[in-house]
């Protein structure tokens, strides 16, 4: 199976790819949900060993090529518009409550234009009713094959995943999703109920020996592998740090594995809100001055980091050229 990847979301607890499988001939892209350790994985291998450089920003491919062309002062203007929407109470300064709730924002904005663009992808009849039968997802996206004996062991195993999935979203028991169920679907960390589909699909994909738990070998192999860095002679230091962060912190009951419970306290952490913890980053970085809260001048000065930030949305936000849609 082939998978280009075509744009990457990064966040905290997910990372959402969208691809196109051209070894099935799909016609649209499709979202898998893939744990942090491959997010980690794929970040510090875009940037070229640059993941512990703070400042080097994550835009996607298509949206650093659009920004490369503006100048920075340019760019600058444009954020310092975007800031006069982010200072709410209109006292110059952006605090760290005024950052997170544009980071909430801009998380919600994302998922829900996701999911709108997808449910209008499909065929006017399909969803005439308001409701997505689990066969129109599938023929849609997939094809339809001309008989069983062409479906290869990996089109099964995403069929099995998906119609797994899609019974969880489908909270009346109908057979079909809503938009409101199919948002689940396509986007579960966005919905508590389906907490349970992503401890299962991330168990299933790094829990390699298939007794229903995830050792550290198996933990850092998600994440690293040395066979495939062959000119590195040691284990990189992040590495190591996740090593230590695994028996210090992942394997709560020290048994050496992870259990369902463990794996679902990495992936969705108790009490951890991701836009506070962005926008306290933000500010530990760009703060020059310590006093808790940035002025325009401190978000100028290290606008590279604003721009690869959710701030704004990866750079999409700076883009817009009504200030009003900002």
């Amino acid at each position: 199976m082939i998978f280009t990847v075509v744009q990457m979301h990064c966040h905290t607890m997910s990372l959402w790819v969208d691809i196109h499988r051209s070894s099935m001939k799909l016609n649209t892209a499709v979202n898998i949900f893939l744990p942090v350790g491959a997010c980690l994985v794929m970040l510090v291998s875009l940037i070229a060993g640059k993941h512990e450089h703070e400042e080097q920003p994550f835009v996607g491919e298509q949206m650093a090529e659009e920004l490369s062309s503006l100048k920075p002062e340019e760019i600058k203007a444009k954020l310092e518009i975007l800031i006069k929407v982010i200072d709410v109470d209109k006292d110059g300064f952006t605090d760290a409550s005024e950052l997170q709730a544009h980071i909430k924002r801009m998380q919600k904005r994302y998922i829900d234009n996701d999911i709108n663009n997808s449910w209008n992808n499909f065929d006017k009849p399909m969803t005439e009713d308001g409701k997505l039968s689990f066969k129109d997802y599938t023929e849609s996206l997939y094809g339809q094959p001309s008989s069983q004996d062409e479906l290869s062991d990996e089109y099964k195993e995403l069929l099995d995943r998906d119609k797994h999935r899609w019974n969880k979203a489908d909270l009346d028991e109908d057979g079909k999703l809503s938009k409101e169920e199919y948002g689940c679907f396509l986007h579960p960390e966005s919905c508590p109920l389906m907490a349970d589909v992503i401890v299962e699909e991330t168990m299933k994909d790094i829990d390699k020996n298939g007794d229903g738990f995830v050792d550290l070998d198996e933990y850092i192999t998600d994440m690293y592998r040395a066979e495939d860095y062959p000119e590195q002679k040691e284990e990189p230091e992040w590495v190591k740090s996740e090593r230590q962060m695994f028996k210090e912190h992942r394997d709560k009951d020290k048994d050496g594995k992870m259990d369902r419970e463990e794996l679902k306290e990495w992936l969705m952490p108790t009490n951890f809100d991701h836009a506070e913890a962005e926008s306290r980053h933000l500010i530990h970085i760009a703060d020059d001055d310590s006093d808790g809260k940035l002025s325009v001048k401190e978000i100028l000065d290290h606008y590279e980091t604003f721009v690869g930030s959710q701030v704004t949305d990866y750079g999409e936000q700076l883009q817009k050229h009504d200030p009003a849609e900002l």
